[in-house]
């Protein structure tokens, strides 16, 4: 609490002031969790009690409390970060609450037509919320393995300040369960408690494992024995491995296991061809047995390739016929086709929306880029009705998990940048902001405040003409910056206005983003002359029409952008220009431009085409279709299906997929439709290469190597260095090496490398108090992400500078004989811009 104490006298101010410190004792709950057991075995019940009580001792009815049961282990990776709940709503608050006197103040300039604001309203605070002579026993297997036993958000005191929970069961791991209880009166009383309970075994048998396998591996899996039962014990040992890898040493061992000791056995697996391998391995005594079965994937040990062809029938009776040949060096199982027909483009673009939601990076664009055709998708189930999606609720889940990620990567400036640490971008900021009122717009709950802190980052943005690189902004990306800025709120007129007067520098792209900007502020006849130069400017055949748009030279290069100023300017027309006969033939342009079959040469491509294809799906209401549709696969009929008008109104299509050695090598598609309506069709072959030794290929003036070194670390006067030495010699388990990739080409923005990694190794970040990262300028070039994930290392940066080299650590961990995938560079958004390296090999030996 605070007091203060202000008078004015002979025309001065006088103040006082004092801060009285108000426990909020009253206000804690003391909470208690008693677990039936303090121990448990795996796959055995448990159950919790919570005891919740107040200040003075009394029972706490009423109480509502989260209970969650987590693997403690998980607190390694990172720490419990939500603090302390009694802090969190009864922490010390400084005051904000400032008097001054009225004849102090000097003013300078007008107010115009508006009064003068002398009070703010203040943003409002947002409380936390918070012997061997008998048998041997069978064991159980363990397989189910997980980090959470249980969650409940809502678990209500009775009367008697108690409630109990019950596990049926928990997870099969040997760990400490750490359990969580955080909780809340209606009057905001609070309190928290932790508890831990241990699950284990006497004997336990562990299985190490690389994370993943590539083909033509050979592997020493190890097992350990401990045994913690009360005297010496003989153990039978097996592994068994299911699911076509090789076991080169005897499955079934039997040793000898001290007590409180432990006993190593090694077994040597070869993993010949890609699969999905399942270990089961047991350790078998007379009074208690383990066992354990784990999942071991194989993967692809050459280069990963797509081919596509997309086309559409238009008239009532047509046919028309696709060919997508296998080479000869393709893989015999890694290879997969898909056939996709649709009645309309709404249904054309499921398959994108599954692309984007399923790709494995996840910088903000990439984020967005999933974010924003969800959010359209779920506007247009929002405008229309009758529009249905097979998954609605799994919709709601990906906007509200992609608003979470958006979050996390707003700058503290109220901007938006490429990576969650960069400097922020212009077009990343209107991207963002862009996505974020359309899901206002679409029902979803956006956090208000970080709307208007991105305003602002952007009004200054305009105002300087600059990013925070002291480059000069793109006209382009001002237009997208004025578009965001003017789309769902009242902004001032002045920064379209400038923009309108420079139309005649702007490329399509821009044109479009300043008609729809005219179009929000209700600009009408200003935003139809625009859409009338956006239709006249148009490159139309008798079958499509499309955009030419190319991003003004930055650091030496320049960026096609067809795809997204078709899909903008498509946008624009299907608001302002609904009857322009230039709709149906772009629209036609962009579904077959799709370059990989049912998605576009990039995830920003593809979230681009989707924003303006479903503007036009509004526009066009294209709901008329009466057809049927007949595909052959070398022909044979895989598939037939008859579209109605209910059809397209659902979004649907027909979707055949062939996979592995039921893939042939030549590949004839013939499509046969009879009857009126539209026929979109897509075929895509996705394939890896099987050759034995992969050469180094370039495309684009790209060029990539990939070279192992050893990585020494050393102490001089107790400060840690490191140096790199030749590849030489033996490589051991425990020993450090350093993959090292040089990329050279021309400069340009948004370089993406991919370095598979040996499986017997594992990626490190800091040895010995050495962060090994770029912040060292003689380790790496700067990059602006690097994310190491289970088979491979992914480097990111957002300007390339024509010769970099990059180089991470890797830790050799398990012994074996081990092939190496190529490592693979592209440039983002112009993928054939690409290189990749040779396939390389490492043997690995056990350490001495």
């Amino acid at each position: 609490v605070y007091l203060a104490v202000a008078y004015v006298r002979n025309g001065e101010l006088f103040t006082a002031d004092k801060s009285l410190n108000v426990p909020a004792k009253d206000k804690f709950l003391s909470l208690e969790i008693l677990p039936d057991k303090k121990e448990y075995k795996p796959r055995e019940a448990a159950a919790y009690t919570i005891v919740a009580r107040n200040a003075d001792g009394s029972p706490a009815a009423n109480v509502e409390v989260s209970l969650g049961v987590v693997d403690e282990a998980i607190y390694s990776l990172a720490p419990d970060s939500s603090g302390d709940i009694r802090k969190a709503f009864y922490d010390k608050r400084y005051t904000s609450v400032q008097t001054n006197f009225s004849t102090q103040f000097e003013f300078m300039g007008y107010s115009g037509d508006k009064a003068m604001q002398l009070a703010q309203v203040r943003k409002p605070q947002q409380l936390a919320d918070f012997k061997n002579d008998k048998e041997l026993v069978e064991p159980t297997i363990r397989k189910e393995f997980k980090d959470t036993a249980y969650w409940q958000p809502e678990v209500v005191t009775n009367s008697e300040g108690k409630a109990t929970v019950k596990l049926d069961k928990l997870p099969d791991n040997l760990t400490t369960w750490r359990a969580t209880a955080r909780a809340v009166t209606a009057d905001l009383k609070v309190g928290s408690k932790v508890n831990r309970v241990i699950s284990r075994k006497n004997l336990i048998l562990r299985l190490e494992t690389p994370r993943f396998l590539t083909e033509g591996d050979t592997v020493t899996i190890s097992g350990i024995v401990h045994n913690y039962l009360t005297s010496d014990k003989n153990a039978e040992v097996e592994l068994q491995v299911s699911g076509g890898a090789q076991l080169l040493d005897e499955a079934k061992r039997t040793v000898t296991v001290a007590q409180n000791g432990e006993q190593r056995i090694d077994w040597r697996v070869k993993a010949p061809n890609v699969a999905a391998l399942r270990l089961l391995a047991t350790a078998k005594t007379n009074e208690e047995s383990d066992g354990v079965e784990l999942p071991l994937n194989v993967v692809p040990a050459g280069l990963h390739q797509t081919k596509s062809n997309v086309v559409a029938v238009n008239e009532d009776n047509g046919e028309r016929t696709v060919q997508l040949d296998l080479p000869a060096n393709a893989h015999a199982t890694s290879r997969s086709l898909r056939i996709e027909a649709s009645p309309s483009v709404a249904g054309a673009l499921f398959g994108a929306l599954d692309y984007l939601t399923s790709y494995p990076h996840g910088c903000t664009e990439q984020t967005m880029s999933s974010f924003l055709p969800n959010v359209v998708v779920a506007q247009t189930l929002k405008d229309f009705k009758t529009a249905t999606i097979k998954d609605r609720a799994g919709l709601e889940k990906k906007v509200n998990r992609g608003l979470e990620r958006l979050y996390g990567y707003q700058h503290s400036d109220g901007g938006w940048g490429w990576w969650k640490d960069d400097p922020t971008d212009p077009f990343m900021t209107a991207y963002v902001l862009d996505g974020l009122q359309q899901a206002t717009a679409a029902g979803f709950s956006v956090e208000s405040y970080r709307l208007t802190q991105a305003r602002s980052r952007i009004r200054q943005m305009l105002d300087a003409g600059k990013n925070e690189e002291n480059r000069a902004i793109d006209l382009e990306d001002r237009a997208y910056l004025i578009y965001a800025l003017n789309s769902s709120a009242e902004e001032d007129p002045r920064f379209v206005n400038d923009l309108f007067n420079k139309r005649a520098q702007l490329q399509p792209y821009g044109r479009a983003l300043l008609a729809l900007a005219l179009k929000a502020r209700g600009d009408q006849p200003r935003a139809d002359q625009i859409a009338a130069d956006i239709e006249r400017s148009a490159k139309v055949t008798a079958a499509d029409a499309y955009w030419s748009s190319t991003r003004r030279p930055m650091l030496d290069f320049t960026e096609e952008n067809n795809t997204e100023a078709t899909a903008l300017s498509l946008k624009a027309l299907s608001q302002l220009k609904p009857a322009s006969n230039v709709l149906p033939k772009a629209a036609r342009w962009l579904v077959a431009n799709r370059r990989n079959g049912y998605y576009w040469e990039s995830t920003k491509h593809t979230a681009f085409a989707i924003y303006g294809l479903m503007d036009y799906v509004k526009a066009s209401k294209e709901l008329t279709a009466d057809f049927a549709v007949d595909i052959y696969l070398n022909n044979e009929k895989v598939g037939t299906r008859r579209f109605t008008s209910a059809d397209i109104a659902a979004g649907a299509n027909l979707t055949i997929e062939r996979k592995g050695v039921a893939l042939m090598g030549a590949n004839q598609i013939r499509f046969v439709k009879q009857g009126s309506g539209v026929l979109y069709l897509a075929a895509a072959l996705d394939y890896f290469t099987a050759d034995a030794e992969v050469a180094p290929q370039s495309a684009g003036g790209l060029r990539l190597t990939r070279e192992y070194l050893r990585l020494r670390v050393s102490e001089n006067g107790g400060k840690p260095s490191w140096k790199l030495e030749p590849l030489t010699g033996e490589l051991r388990s425990g020993d450090l090496i350093v993959s090292k990739l040089k990329v050279q080409g021309a400069k340009g923005r948004y370089l993406m490398i991919e370095d598979p990694i040996p499986a017997g190794c594992e990626q490190v970040a800091n040895v010995s108090g050495i962060n090994l990262d770029y912040s060292d300028g003689n380790w790496s070039s700067w990059y602006s992400d690097r994310t190491f994930y289970d088979n491979r290392t992914a480097f990111f940066t957002n300007y390339f500078d024509g010769d970099d080299s990059y180089q991470y650590a890797l830790k050799v961990i398990t012994p074996g004989e081990f092939r190496v995938a190529p490592a693979r560079a592209e440039m983002m958004y112009a993928p054939a811009v690409s290189a990749n390296t040779g396939n390389a090999r490492a043997a690995i030996l056990d350490k001495k």
